[in-house]
């Protein structure tokens, strides 16, 4: 068993923090290489779609326009994310000093060769501004991969891949009243008008965005509750846990050869943060995504059911033609119908947050996976730090524990 297999297997999980301090900083610009690609791509596409956004006939049927509209906003962020994942997928079948040597010209087109690319297209006029700039991003991605955000987001990113379809289902069907609540209030005239009234005479929606932060500042604070409760009673049973216990959860990771009798290693304060976070953000992307369904839904749905006439008699003046979000102009839909779906998936998302470990049907779908991946992760640690640390000797488990059967153990019930 390899000690660097196992901390590259603790990296994927988004546990950086558990990996011993000495090798944290190691190969860190082939580790970051893979946000580097995604964000060398990221600019030109985004420039693109802009461009190709300005080309489009807002005369076409408005349905077909928004699904292509869709189509290339997600382009923006699917394409650099796929092939970021392909370079990290070909890195790690390459030697160190092949990986050092692609990340050096990945790191050379980002900050050299795509200002000057931007400047021949005529996107940008100084181009050592535009280098400077881009080279105070690349330090700063090395910064977070260093500390370890880059690990926690990549897990974050696979756990929430992972559940889109599950999403798409707990829409369909296991939230039958909200999507009720949300269609009601989306024909509710008070609706539009608060929605119009978040947004400034001059096009700015702070106070939109203030509303959608209250709904955000609340579903965290419902996470951060919940999460905090089930963490003790997921370590209570870490705790109480025997050396079979610890055979069963480790039977599908790179610690499921014999290990020796496995200690309790205590948590450090900086473990428990890593571990909080990674459920946390797992639980809040898993929001975000419900939200950016219920957005692109209630907009499609809205340009097919609702008339320019019915929109101006509830809100006594006509739409726009074109309205706009977060800069790029989507022509054939109004700036009206864009801000009641960001209000509305705003709250939604708040709901889907408070209700993922409350209710027993969002639960198994959701939650109860996660705190089955904690409880690996903390299995694992411990067989880790029992190998490869020699600074204590803590006391064991025991042999016979109230989980020793296996398959009996509560997370493995949910997998």
């Amino acid at each position: 068993m390899e000690r660097r297999a196992v901390e590259m297997w603790f990296r994927r999980r988004g546990l950086p923090m558990v990996v011993r301090r000495q090798v944290r900083g190691t190969s860190l610009l082939s580790r970051a290489t893979p946000a580097l690609v995604f964000l060398v791509l990221f600019q030109p596409l985004l420039n693109w779609v802009n461009a190709e956004l300005d080309k489009l006939d807002v005369s076409t049927a408005k349905a077909p326009y928004v699904i292509g509209l869709l189509a290339l906003s997600l382009a923006t962020f699917v394409v650099p994310v796929l092939v970021a994942w392909f370079v990290s997928w070909a890195l790690r079948r390459r030697s160190e000093l092949k990986r050092l040597l692609i990340a050096s010209v990945v790191l050379v087109l980002g900050v050299v060769a795509l200002p000057l690319i931007q400047k021949k297209l005529g996107q940008i006029n100084n181009v050592p501004v535009t280098m400077g700039t881009y080279a105070c991003v690349a330090v700063g991605v090395l910064v977070l991969v260093f500390v370890g955000a880059g690990s926690v987001l990549a897990w974050t990113l696979r756990v929430a891949v992972r559940h889109v379809r599950d999403v798409g289902n707990l829409a369909s069907r296991a939230l039958p009243l909200l999507m009720i609540f949300i269609l009601f209030g989306f024909f509710a005239t008070e609706t539009w008008q608060i929605a119009q009234k978040l947004q400034d005479e001059d096009g700015r929606r702070t106070n939109l965005w203030l509303v959608i932060g209250l709904f955000g500042l609340l579903a965290s604070l419902f996470l951060i509750a919940i999460l905090r409760d089930e963490g003790r009673e997921v370590l209570a049973k870490h705790r109480a846990a025997s050396m079979k216990d610890y055979e069963a959860v480790l039977d599908k990771t790179p610690l499921n050869h014999d290990v020796p009798d496995i200690h309790n290693h205590p948590l450090t304060r900086r473990e428990k943060l890593n571990l909080a976070v990674v459920v946390f953000l797992a639980l809040a992307l898993q929001a975000v995504v419900f939200a950016f369904v219920v957005f692109w839904f209630l907009v499609v749905f809205g340009l097919m059911a609702i008339d320019d006439s019915v929109i101006q008699g509830w809100l006594g003046k006509a739409p726009s033609d074109s309205g706009h979000l977060f800069g790029v102009p989507l022509r054939g839909v109004s700036d009206e119908l864009i801000l009641v779906s960001m209000f509305l998936a705003g709250f939604s998302g708040m709901y889907f947050a408070a209700s993922n470990a409350t209710d027993p049907t969002y639960r198994k779908s959701f939650f109860d996976p996660l705190m089955a991946d904690l409880a690996v992760s903390l299995a694992a640690r411990d067989a880790y730090l029992t190998l490869w640390d020699k600074d204590g000797d803590p006391p064991g488990y025991p042999e016979e524990g109230p989980l020793a059967t296996k398959g009996d153990l509560e997370w493995q019930k949910t997998q």
